[in-house]
């Protein structure tokens, strides 16, 4: 290790734990995403790379140091010499004359020599920006080398899509989105002990086998009996929050709205396409691009085509073909397509765009909260986005889609292999029983076998006892809150 620390002196500063030991992670997050449990588990006990990727500003880094400081916390304090943090941010890197090649191959050989005494570690943050990083990760791990890597990239680089690619087999991958909506109340409430409560509740649904045991968990979420609910009145007045601010934690503490509107438009939208894309994936048209994506911002959620994006956007269909996998890379946006109607069918080109975080549409387009909360078209299209976002990482999920056809329409179709249930969403004041009658029996004849209707406040128990009679099936009724706080 001195060898090491008389070539690179810029590492103690990132690596505190070799002097400090626990006492360097007193500035830590004490918060743990829902992953981090899962995440923690699979680096100390797999052989494999594990990595994670998302957006930037998700919380990325944190989570790997909260990873490192677990590790001394269950080894001892003799780990701490074992682990290594690093971030190819590091300006030294690019010195004339440094040998970011050989630096690496230091890096490994170091380490490796440590195994003896018990399990070494290398966190690698920011990795996309180490040239052929994936070639060196593949020559190590195949050479059975003593070390495990854990690395970290950006999900706005599609370069690192692709080299995580050339490792399947050899890699498991972790995907960090924005905050959740309970993941966001839990750390802004102090709630996370009864967040935890739900969280547990949310994954005992996400495994329900069956489709009466499935929607008889959602239709007790609210009341006594399982003790993780909230007043309504609380959850409904965070989500209204949750719309607007988002799952991005470093723009809550910003008290002037035009400093957040800046931010998420300079970090999601400008660094995104005109430093990342522009780089990793040598696009010449960045402007285009921004054009096609503010375009999507517009009607989150609204059935559209190729043809009809192409005259909305005046972009070919060919370049909106070439945009679309670019922009669904970040973590941007993310399409979700129609299904005709039967399991494994083919599908018609059209879908619907989601965004993955609705932040970013209220700073884009310069959203007041007054007028996101005075318009209920624009919360209804919020609701069935940040469903949508919840559904698409259902545990075992083998597809998702949605059905639509005159005026028969269904907003969810989500196939689980097992069991495949259909869910609307009416999130208005007034919500109208015969189009959730409607959709029920939709969701009969397209083959599912449970349905769910999501509304925005509490409808009485005569709305089950409809939908369960006209569509012949097990039936849950939920407000929407309750919905978001088992993810």
């Amino acid at each position: 290790m001195r060898n090491l620390l008389s070539k690179y002196s810029f590492l103690p500063v990132y690596n505190p734990w070799w002097e400090r030991g626990e006492d360097a992670f007193d500035g830590l997050p004490g918060f743990q995403r829902d992953l981090y449990a899962a995440f923690c588990q699979d680096v100390a006990r797999l052989p494999q790379i594990i990595s994670v990727t998302g957006p930037r500003r998700v919380g990325k880094s944190t989570l790997l140091k909260q990873c490192i400081q677990k590790l001394i916390q269950d080894n001892g304090a003799e780990q701490a010499g074992r682990l290594l943090y690093f971030t190819f941010d590091e300006p030294a890197l690019y010195l004339p004359g440094f040998d970011a090649d050989r630096f690496f191959n230091d890096l490994v050989g170091e380490f490796a020599a440590l195994a003896k005494a018990g399990p070494v570690f290398l966190f690698l943050d920011e990795i996309q920006k180490f040239p052929r990083w994936e070639l060196y990760l593949k020559k190590y791990h195949d050479l059975n080398t003593p070390v495990r890597f854990v690395i970290s990239g950006s999900a706005s680089a599609p370069i690192f899509r692709k080299s995580l690619e050339s490792l399947l087999g050899r890699i498991k991958t972790y995907r960090m989105l924005p905050f959740s909506f309970r993941e966001s109340l839990c750390l802004q409430a102090n709630l996370v002990e009864i967040g935890q409560a739900a969280g547990k509740v949310g994954e005992v649904l996400r495994k329900a086998l069956t489709p009466s045991q499935l929607v008889g968990i959602l239709n007790r979420v609210s009341s006594d009996d399982l003790k993780i609910s909230l007043p309504y009145g609380m959850l409904a007045e965070f989500l209204q929050s949750y719309f607007y601010e988002g799952g991005f934690p470093e723009v809550w503490a910003m008290p002037d709205l035009l400093a957040k509107q800046t931010y998420l438009y300079q970090n999601q939208v400008e660094r995104v396409i005109f430093e990342d894309l522009l780089i990793a994936a040598e696009f010449r048209k960045p402007e285009l691009l921004r054009r096609f994506y503010l375009g999507l911002l517009q009607h989150p959620g609204m059935e559209t085509n190729l043809t009809r994006l192409s005259k909305e956007t005046e972009i070919s269909k060919a370049s909106i073909d070439n945009y679309f996998p670019l922009l669904e890379a970040t973590d941007l946006v993310w399409r979700l397509q129609k299904y005709s109607g039967a399991r494994n069918s083919a599908k018609s080109g059209n879908f619907k765009a989601y965004l993955v975080d609705l932040a970013v549409r209220n700073a884009v387009l310069k959203i007041t909260p007054q007028a996101l909360a005075e318009d209920e078209t624009e919360l209804g299209a919020y609701a069935e986005n940040m469903i949508a976002n919840h559904l698409r990482l259902w545990p075992g999920l083998v597809e998702l889609a949605y059905f639509r056809e005159r005026n028969n329409e269904l907003d969810f179709i989500v196939d689980l292999g097992h069991t495949r249930v259909g869910i609307e969403v009416k999130y208005r004041n007034q919500p109208d029983l015969k189009d959730a009658e409607r959709s029920a029996r939709l969701a009969k004849e397209l083959g599912c076998e449970a349905f769910i209707l999501v509304s925005k406040a509490a409808l009485d128990e005569s709305w089950k006892t409809r939908l369960a009679s006209v569509s012949g099936l097990p039936v849950a009724v939920i407000p929407l809150v309750y919905f978001a706080w088992l993810f």
